[in-house]
């Protein structure tokens, strides 16, 4: 089930036959499971760039070696032994490499990587290791990062650099109120905002609250004047916003908290213009999107597209076509269909759609993206948990729609 994939081509006329490209798509997996020499186990969260010289790489999170008590076994995606894994897959070949350990923080979990390749060609990886688990998970983690100028090797990168992120940012006490005004509109019961409030107050008066349960989870983006953009949200407070380095890591800037509370995992798409829109995870049934016009700083008011969303991760991408691309589990409630859309006016409609999963019981989530240098997009995402599913595709297959 998990041998590589063969490679699947749909080819179609085009009007302009010299210049128009029919749809494409291929599918592989990053390894099989069945056939892996190092234990994967819980296998989740990928994050993938193309590098300067056309090469992939990826990276995910999962369980290493079992280790022994009274180091935290339990729950997969947060035991001792999660780490970051990671592959190599070279320009113009068909499969990726032999997986390798990316980063492992002996005797706590490593979780939700991700990359960027910065203006400088650096590649630089960031990821938030569970301090506190079991008692306190996804609130203690601390985010760190590496960076590398070489990595055009197989294996793990040669860090130029490691150092731990620990942000200092405005709490949530500027945003509580439009944030639960929001919860009211969508519906939320008095008892539940009652108890959202006391929960958010209930954070600020512990102090390592605001320090640490930062996550990244999709790609930082690089702002048009070279400066690094990383979207955070933060497990315990509620507030989500941007940390900015234009020194390679050596200090850091924050944003304005996006005017609202309770949501995850924002993904930024940048325009040619530097505008920018972020959309963000969360558990409304849809997904939410803010949008900035001064490079991040500061975030206008949050409103909540007509995608559906079931509190999954989710990434957008600005092409070089302009067009905006969406990559999400598109129900309210399963993660067993995986959508892409396109849309040609900065997201206010969304045109064409089109699945890259669609099992009833699967789980096809977490997905990443990226568009090569040739105008090709991959992405990848958790496959079952098991492993990662890389698949490459144009916007003339989205575009052709689902067939039969």
């Amino acid at each position: 089930m998990f041998r590589s994939m063969p490679i699947l081509f749909a080819v179609a006329l085009a009007a302009h036959a010299a210049l128009a490209v029919g749809p494409e798509f291929e599918a592989r997996f990053v390894f099989d499971p069945e056939q892996a020499i190092e234990p994967h186990g819980h296998v989740h969260a990928s994050c993938i760039v193309e590098c300067p010289n056309g090469d992939l790489r990826a990276v995910w999170y999962e369980n290493g070696r079992e280790l022994p008590d009274p180091y935290f076994k339990k729950d997969k995606d947060k035991s001792a032994d999660v780490r970051i894994g990671g592959s190599r897959m070279q320009r113009g070949a068909q499969e990726w490499e032999q997986p390798f350990v990316m980063a492992d923080t002996f005797g706590v979990s490593d979780n939700n990587p991700c990359m960027v390749i910065d203006s400088h060609s650096r590649l630089w990886l960031f990821y938030p290791t569970l301090l506190g688990v079991p008692d306190w998970t996804w609130g203690s983690g601390l985010v760190h990062y590496r960076v590398a100028s070489r990595y055009d090797h197989p294996g793990r990168p040669t860090w130029d650099k490691s150092n731990i992120l620990v942000p200092q940012t405005e709490g949530p006490e500027n945003v509580i109120e439009a944030a639960l005004k929001a919860r009211k509109d969508e519906g939320w019961p008095d008892d539940k905002i009652a108890e959202a409030r006391a929960f958010v107050e209930a954070q600020q008066a512990r102090p390592l609250a605001a320090r640490l349960g930062w996550f990244p989870r999709a790609h930082p983006v690089i702002r048009l004047d070279g400066t690094l953009v990383l979207p955070l949200a933060n497990e315990n407070t509620g507030v989500v916003c941007m940390a900015f380095t234009n020194d390679v890591g050596e200090t850091w800037t924050y944003s304005k908290p996006v005017p609202d509370l309770f949501m995850e995992q924002p993904t930024i798409a940048q325009y040619p213009d530097g505008t920018m829109t972020a959309f963000f995870r969360n558990d409304s049934g849809r997904i939410k999107r803010s949008d900035s016009t001064d490079g991040g700083m500061t975030w206008g008011q949050v409103s909540r597209t007509d995608r559906p969303h079931p509190n999954a991760g989710i990434e957008a991408i600005v092409l070089a076509s302009g067009k905006l691309l969406l990559i999400y589990n598109d129900q309210e409630k399963e993660r067993d269909s995986l959508a892409v859309s396109l849309s040609d006016d900065r997201g206010t409609t969304w045109k064409w759609t089109r699945h890259l999963e669609q099992t009833k019981g699967g789980r096809f989530d977490y997905p990443s993206v990226v568009q090569g240098e040739d105008g090709s997009i991959h992405a990848t995402y958790s496959y079952n948990l098991r492993t990662i599913k890389h698949v490459r595709f144009n916007e003339a297959w989205v575009m052709e729609g689902d067939q039969p």
